[in-house]
């Protein structure tokens, strides 16, 4: 097997996840877990998150649908669906839900603020070494220059910091195509100069990952909390010792 890019996504791998600030929302509105990620996945293509992501939305606009959709009592009929799918107790009943779409996603992105611990060491190791293109290939959205409270709010100095890690960063906002669109990945490939057997693709999201896979990229899964693993395993398809610093 010749590998020869590697391909991360940004938000859940090489800074936190959307999905604690998800989670942190979910708590403290009280909310039934999960709840918000089922509906957020319901609207399909054309949910704000989704429109946002391909630059089809500007943040003012989003943030209006956004709280629009999530708060939709056809989202009870989802989750109620979500928990019997996946073995849970079904809620006799779920009390109307109001979110609201410029907190939710402002806390979401609170945690893009932060460095994966293990991910970025990592990725410098990959760059020294001399054999591997790194990419980024992320769902993101447009921002205003001029909105600076947005920008602070929403940690897109964090984001822009590690740019220069990448050989390539392609954005869904940008390409017009978001993931799990095989598309995204096509264009990826294409645009590193690499075949999909050729490269390996790291994100925290199953149905990502399986489209990837499905294209004949390799593929590896960022738990929450847990990038620690990922590393040893981009470390065995690499045959490098990516967890500890080097000893002259």
């Amino acid at each position: 097997m010749v590998i020869k890019a590697v391909v991360f996504d940004m938000g859940g791998v090489c800074v936190g996840s959307p999905m604690k600030g998800i989670h942190k929302y979910e708590v403290a509105h009280q909310l039934p877990r999960n709840y918000i990620n089922v509906a957020i996945v319901g609207q399909g293509e054309e949910g704000a998150f989704q429109q946002l992501e391909r630059g089809e939305l500007t943040l003012d606009a989003f943030y209006t649908k956004f709280g629009e959709q999530l708060s939709h009592p056809r989202n009870k009929i989802a989750y109620q669906t979500y928990l019997r799918n996946t073995g849970r107790p079904a809620m006799d009943t779920i009390p109307d839900i109001q979110v609201d779409g410029k907190e939710l996603f402002t806390t979401m992105m609170a945690e893009a603020r932060v460095e994966d611990p293990y991910i970025i060491p990592a990725i410098k190791k990959l760059r020294a070494s001399g054999r591997f293109t790194i990419a980024a290939l992320t769902n993101n959205f447009p921002l205003s220059e001029d909105d600076v409270e947005a920008m602070e709010a929403l940690g897109v100095d964090g984001s822009d910091k590690l740019r220069p890690l990448f050989d390539h960063y392609i954005e869904s906002r940008v390409v017009g195509l978001r993931k799990p669109d095989p598309r995204i990945f096509e264009l990826a490939c294409k645009t590193i100069g690499v075949q999909p057997h050729e490269a390996i693709f790291l994100d925290d999201i199953g149905m990502n990952l399986s489209a990837a896979k499905k294209l004949g990229m390799h593929t590896i899964q960022v738990k929450i909390g847990n990038s620690q693993e990922a590393v040893q395993q981009l470390g065995r398809l690499v045959n490098m010792d990516l967890l500890h610093e080097s000893r002259l």
